[in-house]
């Protein structure tokens, strides 16, 4: 359960009922008490009243840096004698203005470090800094003890798509500037024998053009590849609209009728149209890069022979590789000695650790939570192994709102017959072809809905960030409209409706541990996956450690480690209890865990049932297990299965599914789910891939977020629809100026940015209403005060 009155005084996320220390998780207690231990407690000045995503204590355990500390040497090696040296990363965990303090004031600390620069809107951090004194790794650690995470930078296509349409937008506003002051004395009454008018035109004329090519091109190519798929998107008028324009000024340019130039519209509502689409999607953008790819998904594999690190489609039927630390099972395989601890909760959302012995099978998608590289033999190639196929399942294309096609499709004709039209009345009745041409396109133009182009991406940017308040992160555009369509919900088990880890039950015994016996059952902690040691580390938190190579492993038995007095520190299963920590064979402490349910399940399933939406359970876990959650929750039998493979649960979406179902889940066994559902989320656990193929992921500890997601797309619906409503309007009035000769190139120029005003004022204005009607009194975040961590 959550608390409604306590706020995290480091996040600004609810505080569980369960804690008493106003923070939501040790990860964002310890990283406050070291801001303030270390004098960097500013941050809080900087950051205001934001929410920033809570510090997950799983994203502060100890990482793998050797593809930094490749990059770095490599570096190094190409340029031996370079005297500074520059590189560029991912980060994750940046949020405001307080982010690139802290992390400028932690590049500074470090020893040849030159210049850093943060690159808030891409996820990005720039090093320069001296090869030779610099510690890159280090660097890396002391960030991440802060929260953020730094990896390798994005490259090729995924980083062009990424600033493409930035730098079109950029281009076309120096070309709309242009054309509009060298339109504008035209205006003015600037005579037409002026000694520079015509170079005036010419300008005019090629700024437009080069805007057409760098920016027009862009919606005329979606506009054509809708139509060749057979479908109509919203490119479609506004392609019609660009044509027209530039066409009808081409001509009035070459003819010398000014009544036809409409040069500088044409550049400015190209920029306009390129900046509304840029705002629609640069938050998409910014979450999508938000998450950096999961670490224990290997994108190589070691071969025992030779010891070479090579692509995973190398791997065959026979072919001997190491399976480090913390990484999935890429193929099913033979483990070839020893003895090895895994996870199967990504098949079957199982999170207790099984053995497996010398010769036994180790299935596809598996954790190695042990602590020692395993030696297997593969018995099937890369290509046909389940974690491929769950790796390259996609997530469908755009969602075709077949409504809002036929709504274009009747739009279009009655643009293009009404245009035609009043050309071909006003040239009966003898007004000439010049007039003729005018009337219609004025109409073409006037009818091109700049409006939406400009409203509909801030009610989705307006959209996203209201969902950013409820801790979820889009990273689809056409999520709104799917959401507007669902009619069942669908929740994994683990790690999705009850917390990534199980809880700790009597976390009073840690408060009666004394320094050494915390040290110690840290030490022992920090470097292993097994969901004993992943939930004592969330009850513990960070700190300082022995090295986890100090530690062993005994397999099925527990973690040891000898201190420097030679006392032998263990943690294995106890009599009574699910764990026990030993010294020297005596009992230290006890522990009991407790699978508990996110914040507020309960609450949000009867929530999501008052508003007529089928709830559902489906998970790979035991039927016990899944039977106790159902019955907290209040779902009958029909509504929960248990037992099931990844393929059921795609076999049971694709068989219900109406395009209405929302799939919510964690794991790599509900990836194919993922892709049969209308529209999908997970959580954040950082140990997943779905949130990078989801439509939407989320942070924090409360499950609430669902009904509030729901209610923001009804809110967009409702400013899109006042938007669509005032474009009609707005359509026949000027389509009747237009079919009565009053429109005008000027009349355009100035139709084009009110008509854009009043819509995003009707946007801006229905999402501010709703949020003067829905607020209560502000919770006030307590000051940062000194609290002691769990030390």
């Amino acid at each position: 359960m959550m608390s409604s009155s306590v706020l995290c005084k480091h996040c600004g996320t609810p505080v569980p009922a369960s804690r008493d220390d106003g923070f939501c998780c040790t990860g964002c207690l310890y990283v406050h008490d070291l801001l303030l231990r270390q004098g960097l407690d500013h941050f809080y000045d900087l950051k205001g009243d934001l929410s920033l995503p809570p510090v997950s204590p799983q994203s502060l355990r100890e990482r793998d840096y050797d593809w930094l500390v490749e990059l770095v040497s490599g570096r190094r090696e190409a340029d031996p004698e370079a005297v500074t040296a520059e590189l560029r990363l991912s980060l994750q965990g940046i949020s405001c203005i307080g982010c690139v303090w802290l992390i400028e004031k932690v590049f500074a600390r470090h020893a040849g470090g030159l210049r850093v620069n943060v690159d808030v809107v891409h996820g990005e951090l720039t090093l320069v800094y001296a090869p030779t004194i610099f510690d890159a790794v280090q660097f890396a650690r002391d960030l991440q003890a802060f929260g953020y995470l730094l990896g390798p930078a994005l490259e090729g296509e995924e980083r062009k798509q990424g600033s493409g349409l930035e730098r079109r937008m950029g281009v076309c506003g120096a070309f709309a500037m242009n054309a509009m002051a060298f339109s504008l004395p035209a205006y003015f009454g600037m005579p037409e024998d002026f000694a520079f008018a015509s170079w005036f035109d010419l300008i005019a004329a090629v700024s437009a053009t080069l805007a057409m090519l760098v920016g027009g091109s862009y919606f005329i190519e979606k506009a054509w590849h809708s139509l060749r798929m057979g479908a109509l998107h919203i490119d479609t008028p506004i392609a019609l609209g660009i044509l027209a324009a530039y066409a009808g000024s081409v001509g009035g340019w070459i003819a010398g009728v000014g009544g036809l130039k409409y040069f500088d519209f044409v550049a400015v509502f190209i920029f306009l149209m390129l900046a509304g689409r840029w705002a629609q999607q640069a938050a998409v953008e910014r979450n999508r890069r938000r998450l950096m790819r999961d670490t224990s998904i290997p994108e190589t594999v070691t071969l025992l022979e030779g010891s070479k690190a090579r692509p995973l489609s190398a791997l065959k039927a026979g072919t001997r590789f190491a399976i480090k630390p913390g990484q999935s099972i890429p193929v099913a395989c033979r483990l070839l000695g020893g003895q090895a601890s895994v996870s199967l909760e990504w098949i079957n959302g199982e999170s207790e650790a099984q053995m497996r012995e010398a010769g036994q099978m180790l299935p596809s998608g598996a954790l190695n939570i042990g602590t020692r590289t395993l030696e297997a033999e593969a018995l099937e190639g890369w290509q046909e192994s389940t974690l491929r196929k769950l790796l390259e399942a996609r997530r469908p294309g755009e969602f075709r709102d077949l409504r809002l096609e036929k709504l274009l499709r009747i739009y279009l004709a009655v643009v293009v017959i009404v245009g035609i039209g009043g050309a071909v009345w006003w040239l009966v009745n003898g007004a000439g072809i010049v007039a003729a041409l005018q009337v219609m396109i004025s109409i073409f133009v006037v009818s091109c809905p700049c409006a939406l182009g400009v409203a509909v991406p801030l009610a989705e940017e307006l959209a996203a960030s209201r969902a950013e308040r409820l801790g979820v992160f889009v990273r689809n555009l056409g999520l709104w409209k799917r959401m507007m369509r669902v009619r069942r919900v669908v929740f994994d088990k683990t790690g999705t409706l009850t917390l990534e880890n199980p809880v700790l039950e009597n976390s009073q015994v840690l408060k009666g541990l004394d320094e050494a016996s915390l040290y110690a059952l840290r030490s022992l902690v920090t470097g292993n996956l097994h969901p004993v040691s992943r939930s004592l580390f969330d009850a513990v938190g960070p700190g300082k450690t022995e090295s986890a190579a100090e530690v062993t492993e005994v397999i099925g038995q527990g973690l040891r480690w000898v201190d420097e007095a030679g006392a032998v520190w263990e943690l294995g299963r106890g009599k009574g209890s699910d764990a026990a920590l030993t010294k020297d064979g005596h009992p230290v402490a006890a522990f009991l865990f407790r699978d508990e349910l996110r914040g507020e399940s309960v609450e949000e399933v009867h929530a999501l049932e008052k508003r007529g939406l089928g709830v559902h359970i489906l998970s790979g876990d035991r039927e016990a297990k899944v039977a106790h959650i159902a019955v907290q929750l209040g779902l009958p039998n029909k509504q929960w299965r248990a037992g099931m493979t990844p393929e059921a649960k795609a076999a049971w979406v694709a068989e219900r599914d109406a395009d209405d179902t929302l799939y919510i889940g964690d794991g790599a066994n509900d990836s194919l789910a993922f892709d049969a559902a209308l529209c999908a989320g997970s959580p954040v656990t950082g140990r997943s891939f779905l949130e990078q193929k989801a439509d939407f992921f989320f942070l924090g500890h409360s499950l609430r977020f669902v009904s509030g997601l729901l209610e923001t797309a009804r809110l967009h619906r409702r400013a899109t629809r006042r938007v669509f409503a005032f474009s009609v309007l707005y359509n026949l009035v000027t389509v009747v100026a237009g079919l009565m000769g009053h429109l005008s190139p000027l009349a355009a120029a100035i139709l084009m940015p009110l008509s854009s005003v009043v819509t995003l004022s009707l946007v801006a204005g229905t999402f501010a209403a709703q949020r003067r009607k829905s607020e209560i009194p502000k919770r006030q975040i307590q000051s940062p005060v000194r609290q002691p961590v769990l030390v």
